[in-house]
């Protein structure tokens, strides 16, 4: 009897809120931000002390608050425009963040590789399945239905009680 095939159907479209998913990624990427700042500032020379975590590397805080903020509301909004969630719209979101961090440079080719970097890294990372893993084997197929009427099934558990003992009531 033939394993049954599952089906994997695509999940149906949820809208999401652009401004929310903006403010939230913000918040986590501006706490990012400053840890990454507060390295910065530990390994630089200066008199300026626990407050040049502001001062002098507070840049690195705004910086990472405005990619991951522009990425989520790019995301976001091309998904509802689209009322799809596939990588086309990380794509999106992936050359707005990438836009900013070439902007913090003041360089257009910079800004244009990073669009076109990010874009392609996150585009094929959300439309691959968003997963470092394969997904083929998250869900294995169901077992077999166990046929009652094989003649294997009663050697088998002829087999299994003599292998565990269970056969024998002769003491």
């Amino acid at each position: 009897m033939p394993a049954e095939v599952q089906s994997y159907d695509k999940p149906v479209f949820r809208e999401r809120e652009a401004l929310t998913e903006a403010l939230s990624a913000g918040a986590v990427s501006a706490v990012a931000g400053l840890f990454v700042s507060a390295v910065q500032n530990s390994l630089q020379r200066h008199q300026s002390g626990a407050l040049g975590i502001f001062s002098r590397t507070g840049s690195t805080i705004a910086l990472f608050t405005l990619v991951g903020a522009s990425f989520a509301f790019t995301d976001a909004y091309v998904s509802n425009f689209r009322r799809k969630s596939d990588g086309i719209s990380g794509a999106a979101g992936g050359c707005a963040s990438g836009l900013v961090a070439g902007a913090a440079v003041r360089s257009i080719p910079v800004m244009a590789g990073s669009c076109a970097g990010l874009a392609t890294l996150i585009g094929t990372f959300q439309e691959a399945g968003s997963s470092l893993f394969n997904r083929a084997n998250a869900f294995p197929a169901p077992a077999p239905k166990i046929d009652e009427s094989d003649p294997l099934r009663g050697s088998t558990q002829q087999r299994r009680a003599t292998f565990y003992k269970q056969a024998t009531n002769e003491q």
